[in-house]
């Protein structure tokens, strides 16, 4: 009976770290998806800040209005 409990708490335990970890990740990776920038805007090449607006070779994503992949595949949104 010792053992069982010992191994469950050391399962739990690891499963709520995991998931704290994977929350933490993922809120880190969406808070700067705007790249500094503000939204509807990215950064360029070159460092500056431009507006979100479909180039050449931008195919449109199927469920996401105003938003297409660039010819690099990047995704991008309009405001």
């Amino acid at each position: 009976m010792r053992t069982y409990s010992i191994y469950f708490s050391r399962l739990s335990g690891a499963i709520a770290l995991g998931a704290l970890l994977s929350f933490g990740l993922s809120y880190t990776s969406t808070a700067n998806a705007a790249q500094g920038c503000g939204k509807g805007y990215h950064v360029d090449g070159n460092g500056r800040c431009v507006l979100n607006a479909p180039g050449a070779n931008a195919t449109p994503v199927t469920g996401r209005p105003n938003c297409w992949r660039n010819a690099n595949g990047a995704l991008r949104c309009s405001r």
